[in-house]
């Protein structure tokens, strides 16, 4: 949650600054913010047997594509590398509140989360490979969306992860997918 606020403010910071010399083109490319260091890659281990048999250890990075012109929009992209193969590039969506509901039950229910957590993040997947043989967020579905969850609050190691096929959370045709949760190593 905290490299999302230094990313959000060096988002911040850099859109303020003016650009000199030639104007940017309409078709430039977007620029990728820095990957050394800030946005390095934190792993978590497997806490419970759905994130056992499809992932193993998971390595989650964020990172922040900044504009390369004024108007452009500034996006986040989670990768999601697993021991086993299973690669997942998602771009954020949206927040969602946790009583949104999903085939009769609630973000918060799927997510086995406490009263006092509010809302989560939606993430629209872009692309999610894996080996023949490896199961991806959905099993040998792929996932439309995946919701993750970790703590707002220090000192909480846990990080949770749900894929949907389908649609978005609170989509009719959303459907939920194995709930996999892991501990910081």
């Amino acid at each position: 949650m905290k490299l999302r606020i230094i990313v959000a403010a060096l988002a911040l910071a850099l859109a303020g600054c003016q650009r000199g010399g030639e104007a940017a083109k309409p078709d430039d490319a977007q620029l990728a913010a820095p990957s050394s260091g800030a946005d390095a890659a934190r792993v978590y281990a497997p806490a419970n047997a759905a994130a056992r048999n499809a992932t193993g250890d998971l390595n989650v990075s964020l990172s922040l594509r900044l504009p390369d012109r004024a108007g452009g929009e500034t996006q986040e992209t989670l990768s999601l590398r697993a021991d086993k193969g299973l690669v997942v590039e998602a771009r954020l969506a949206n927040h969602v509140a946790l009583a949104t509901e999903v085939q009769g039950q609630t973000l918060r229910t799927l997510l086995a989360l406490p009263v006092e957590e509010q809302q989560t993040f939606v993430y629209h997947v872009v692309s999610e490979t894996h080996p023949e043989g490896v199961s991806g967020l959905c099993g040998a579905t792929p996932a439309a969306y995946v919701v993750v969850w970790e703590p707002s609050t220090g000192g909480e190691a846990s990080y949770k992860v749900i894929g949907f096929s389908g649609g978005a959370p609170g989509a009719a045709e959303a459907r939920a997918c194995l709930m996999l949760e892991y501990v910081r190593r």
